[in-house]
C-alpha cells in the first residue's frame, strides 16, 4: 500500500505539473509512440503552478508520512519528468522517469519497508507489488528515478546502465526538442485513436472518432504565465481532412457556448472561444487557446470552496 502511495505521487505530480533532460531521453525505447513531459522547475515559478502545487495538501497526513519516510516532496524535488507508452497512455509498458534530488538511502528504506518483492537487476535494487500488480519502482542514482510495471523498468534500468544516446527514432527526438522549449507541458502521440479509443460522445463523438482515425500523429502543450496558454497541433491524412477538423472544433466550440448560458462561470470560459484560433495549413490541424490565470484557478478549485453558504 505505501509503494502504492509513492506511484500516486509521482502521478499526481505528472496530471498536475505535465523537460528534455538528456538523461530522461536516454531512458524513452525505441518503439516509444506517446511521449509526455513536464519542466517542473519552470512550473514552480509560475503563479498558476504554485497553485496547483498547493492542492497537494501540505496537511495531508499521508502526504506527509511519505515525505518523512522517503525525504522526497514533489513540490520541491521534482525536476523534470517524462512518461512514455508504446501506444495507448496507461498500457502496460507505460514508464514513468523523474530527474529530481532523491535521497537514495531513504527512499530504498522506505520501499523496503512497502514492497512485497524486493531483488536487484544489473546491480539496481528494484522493489516490486505483489505477483497481480507487478508495478515496480527503481532509484537509478540521487538524480533518477523511474516506475511502472516490471519489464519495463528492468528494460530502463539496462539502457540507463548502458550509457550513451537514447534508442528514439530521431524524429520524435526533434519534436520533443521542438515542444519542449516552446512549452512547459507537453505530449506527442503517434496516433490519437490509440490515445482516444474509447472517447464517445452522442453529439459529436462519431464525427470525432472519424477524424482521430484520420490524424497520423498529434503534439501539443501548455504554456503558464498570466495567461496559460494551451495549443494542440495535429497531421491528418489530407487537407480536406484538416480543413474539416477545424469546422468540427468551431462546431464543439458552439455547443458550448450554447450549454454555458445559465452558469456564469461557464459563460466566462466560453467567452474566450470566440478567441479561440483554429487554422489548417495543408494536412496540419492547429489549435490555440489563451486561458487567464485567474479564471483557471477559480474553476479548478473545489466546489466546497467556491460555494456561498446560504443565508
Amino acid at each position: 500500500m505505501k509503494l502504492r502511495l509513492f506511484f500516486a505521487v509521482l502521478a499526481i505530480a505528472a496530471n498536475a505539473l505535465f523537460g528534455a533532460d538528456q538523461e530522461l531521453l536516454k531512458l524513452i525505447p525505441a518503439d516509444a509512440e506517446f511521449v509526455a513531459g513536464i519542466h517542473a522547475g519552470q512550473i514552480r515559478n509560475s503563479r498558476f503552478g504554485q497553485f496547483l502545487l498547493d492542492q497537494i495538501k501540505s496537511d495531508d497526513k499521508n502526504m506527509e508520512q511519505f515525505i518523512s519516510m522517503s525525504g522526497f516532496d514533489p513540490r520541491r524535488d521534482l525536476d523534470e519528468m517524462i512518461v512514455v507508452a508504446p501506444g495507448t497512455l496507461g498500457a502496460k509498458r507505460t514508464l514513468v522517469a523523474a530527474r529530481g534530488r532523491f535521497d537514495q538511502q531513504k527512499i530504498q528504506s522506505f520501499a523496503r519497508t512497502a514492497a512485497n518483492q524486493t531483488l536487484t537487476h544489473n546491480g539496481v535494487s528494484l522493489f516490486a507489488g505483489d505477483k497481480a500488480n507487478q508495478g515496480a519502482l527503481a532509484v537509478l542514482d540521487g538524480r533518477t528515478a523511474v516506475a511502472g510495471d516490471m519489464e519495463t523498468v528492468k528494460a530502463a534500468i539496462d539502457r540507463f546502465k548502458a550509457g550513451g544516446v537514447t534508442s528514439a527514432e530521431p524524429k520524435l527526438l526533434n519534436r520533443i526538442a521542438e515542444l519542449s522549449n516552446r512549452y512547459d507541458a507537453w505530449m506527442i502521440s503517434g496516433s490519437l485513436a490509440r490515445l482516444a479509443g474509447d472517447f464517445r460522445s452522442p453529439q459529436v463523438g462519431g464525427a470525432m472518432n472519424n477524424f482521430t482515425q484520420a490524424m497520423d500523429s498529434v503534439f501539443g502543450g501548455v504554456r503558464f504565465g498570466p495567461n496559460v496558454e494551451v495549443a494542440a497541433e495535429a497531421t491528418m491524412r489530407s487537407d480536406k481532412d484538416a480543413t474539416a477538423m477545424v469546422d468540427v472544433m468551431k462546431f464543439i466550440a458552439g455547443m458550448i457556448q450554447l450549454g454555458s448560458k445559465d452558469d456564469k462561470r461557464a459563460a466566462e470560459f466560453s467567452g474566450l472561444l470566440d478567441k479561440m484560433e483554429v487554422k489548417a495549413s495543408g494536412t496540419q490541424f492547429r489549435m490555440t487557446l489563451q486561458i487567464p490565470e485567474e479564471m483557471l484557478e477559480g474553476m479548478l478549485k473545489p466546489v466546497a470552496v467556491r460555494k456561498k453558504p446560504a443565508i
